[in-house]
């Protein structure tokens, strides 16, 4: 079935033997047994699901922990000046945040930065450090969710006696073996393992654990608030939320109270526990915001202020510059889209030649979940092409770029399996896109690109499985998303826009009405499709998952619309 949007739908395929095995095996519904089928879960994923096994004391001890834990006990124990550098996302403000955090609880001298997109650029170079080292002396540098490939520059502080610990989860070009410094990456195990999709401030949690452990000391740090920014970070850094992942961040939303951050107290509602789909697409866009648009380090503001009136303020800046983010980022979206073509057997590469290079992620990731296909946005900076890249299953960039660098297609980049970076020169244009061309052809052909859908439900079935089912499979996420449905024979009743961007509409189907939510809809195919359409309209949905405490709360999200 092709839809308003141009995508083909098809009904999940899963062996029937399958489905009826996990539904007898487990007692569950045969809705539910099929979604486990289609996402692959485990025996071992599914139980834990269905027995909430959300107490499992989950322990993960890095080989390189003893090695970092030994420089910063030197440092708490000479009392020397500590530099805290991390990433200018929400995954390197929490990492950052929870060091910076832990550090102060132990009384020692500690100072962050988080560099500036334009200025500064991605992770660490030495004229920044030279200036930074220049002004304090400090004796430990931690990088964190940046820095793993930043050979150059942990060479120059080794050179100038400064100890080094990395703790980040992008793929590793090359590894080094140094004497002041040490790198946390699961990804330098190979081959990968359960432990290898750890965002940063997951892995910044696990090793504060283990310091904790060692130090023996009666100051209390509360591992649950930890646990619920590791959340914070795996959610909007698009890690699997999987296995372990997904244990972590349940654990976490479920055990962790956010009333207990003022920090939070503006920012989020806090009379209810926070969902998975809220991180992702309320606090995540939020806390990105500034730095896309040059206030690189507002969100370590907010998270380390006590002061209430501060905090105010700060929370008030931050939804100013949001807003105005969410007016760039649209019309730069609608403009590019208008532009592009997309071919069969091709990513999407979009080349401008100024961009706000603070918004080339995000947009990415707009062409992706619009089309099903992995996006490149390039644009000039200086001399050079700086590209922003978001991805789809099975088309790994993280790894893709590795292998360019080394090919020297480009000259610097890296990121992980759905999002990444780089810089390259002008006259690598056409070759660098023929590369990424050729290993999307070897991987998805023209008869795959589709998606699919669980199967067809009615109004009613789905209020049921809200209420009875959808909890198991939460928190929804990269590799674990929020199941698409089709409902056929729909009568739109009438519609409001919203925010000017988003269209309400009241669906008639049989005798049931009820209220969808179509986001970010206005000016596109499935909005003009949902405002003019006057025949009956089958429509792809998901459950709203923020509210189906009752069922006067209930309601569906239109992914997508076929007449």
């Amino acid at each position: 079935m092709k839809s308003v949007t141009g995508m083909t739908w098809k009904v999940e395929s899963v062996p029937e033997r399958l489905i009826l095995k996990i539904k007898q095996d487990f007692n569950i519904s045969y809705l539910l047994s099929k979604i486990f089928a289609a996402k692959k879960y485990t025996d071992e994923e599914i139980y834990n699901s269905l027995n909430n096994n959300i107490s499992l004391e989950i322990n993960y001890k890095n080989e390189d922990f003893k090695k970092a834990s030994l420089f910063l006990l030197e440092s708490l124990k000479k009392k020397e000046k500590i530099l805290i550098f991390g990433d200018y996302d929400v995954d390197g403000y929490s990492s950052t945040y929870l060091l910076y955090d832990f550090i102060k609880h132990m009384k020692i001298d500690c100072d962050y930065y988080i560099p500036d997109r334009i200025s500064d650029g991605y992770g660490p170079n030495i004229k920044l450090l030279k200036k930074l080292i220049k002004k304090k002396n400090y004796k430990l540098v931690f990088f964190v969710d940046c820095g793993t490939n930043s050979f150059e520059e942990i060479n120059y502080l080794e050179m100038n006696g400064i100890k080094t610990v990395v703790i980040d989860h992008h793929q590793l070009q090359k590894k080094i073996l140094l004497k002041n410094t040490v790198i946390i990456n699961p990804l330098k195990k190979n081959p990968k393992n359960k432990f290898s999709y750890f965002c940063a401030t997951t892995l910044v949690y696990f090793f504060l654990k283990y310091m904790y452990a060692i130090l023996n000391k009666k100051i209390y740090i509360d591992f649950n608030k930890y646990l619920f920014f590791s959340s914070i970070g795996t959610i909007c850094d698009q890690m699997p939320l999987r296995n372990i992942n997904k244990l972590l961040v349940k654990n976490s939303l479920k055990n962790f109270s956010v009333f207990k951050l003022n920090s939070f107290q503006k920012i989020l509602d806090m009379k209810k526990k926070i969902t998975s789909s809220e991180i992702a697409f309320l606090l995540g866009p939020l806390f990105n915001s500034p730095s896309r648009l040059g206030q690189k380090d507002l969100v370590i503001k907010l998270l380390i202020e006590t002061k209430k009136d501060n905090i105010l303020n700060i929370s008030n800046k931050l939804f100013d510059l949001n807003e105005k983010r969410k007016k760039i980022q649209n019309k730069l979206f609608k403009t590019l889209n208008e532009k592009i073509i997309i071919e069969d057997n091709k990513v999407i590469f979009v080349y401008e030649k100024n961009i706000n290079e603070g918004l080339m992620g995000i947009v990415a990731a707009n062409f992706v979940e619009l089309y099903n296909k992995p996006c490149f946005v390039l644009t000039n900076s200086n001399n050079y092409i700086k590209s922003s890249c978001r991805s789809i299953d099975g088309y790994d960039v993280g790894d893709i770029l590795k292998h360019a660098l080394n090919k020297k297609l480009i000259l610097r980049g890296g990121g992980h399996s759905m999002a990444g970076g780089c810089v390259f020169h002008k006259n690598n244009f056409s070759e660098f896109k023929n590369y990424l061309n050729n290993i999307y052809k070897k991987k998805f052909t023209k008869t795959n690109i589709f998606k699919n859908y669980v199967s067809e439900q009615s109004i009613p079935s789905l209020k049921s499985f809200a209420k009875y089912e959808l909890d198991i499979l939460e928190p929804f996420g990269n590799n674990n998303l929020n199941p698409l449905f089709l409902i056929k024979k729909n009568q739109i009743i009438k519609f409001k826009i919203l925010k000017s961007s988003h269209i309400q509409v009241i669906v008639k189907n049989n005798f049931t009405t009820l209220s969808c939510y179509a986001f970010n809809a206005v000016d596109t195919k499935l909005g003009n499709a949902l405002m003019n359409y006057k025949k009956k309209i089958d429509l792809i949905v998901q459950i709203n998952n923020n509210n189906v405490r009752k069922n006067s709360d209930f309601n569906l999200i239109i992914k997508d619309a076929i007449v």
